[in-house]
């Protein structure tokens, strides 16, 4: 039986505006350790470079693009994006993101609540 993950996706139409999108990602049970028993598993995508953000109470970042297609997966805190078409989504802790509106008008983020956001980054 497979299991499927929900994330959320922000990507830049044909005009430059950007918009969410929903994105599921299937996990299917595989021998993927062997001797340890079988386990979910999805399939594994390309990526150049991780890193770690840390992002202070407060902080606003003004309306920008993605400077590249990121993955974002929340350690700590939680952070509001703003689509340029108007729609905010919120992530938080055990969350993450697909950041792939690298051209057009972009969108705008800040973090939300009273301590900081950590962030693993992972550039595909």
């Amino acid at each position: 039986m497979a299991y499927a993950l929900s994330f959320s996706q922000l990507y830049s139409d044909a005009v430059g505006e950007s918009h969410f999108a929903s994105l599921s990602i299937e996990l299917v049970s595989r021998n993927f350790a062997p001797p340890a028993d079988s386990f979910d598993v999805s399939d594994f995508a390309a990526a150049t470079h991780y890193g770690f953000v840390r992002l202070p109470s407060g902080w606003v970042g003004d309306v920008h693009p993605s400077p590249k297609c990121l993955w974002v997966f929340f350690l700590n805190g939680e952070i509001e994006f703003e689509a340029s078409d108007g729609e905010r989504r919120r992530v938080a802790a055990g969350g993450a993101i697909l950041l792939e509106d690298t051209t057009g008008k972009g969108h705008q983020s800040r973090v939300i609540g009273d301590g900081p956001a950590l962030l693993a980054v992972v550039q595909l």
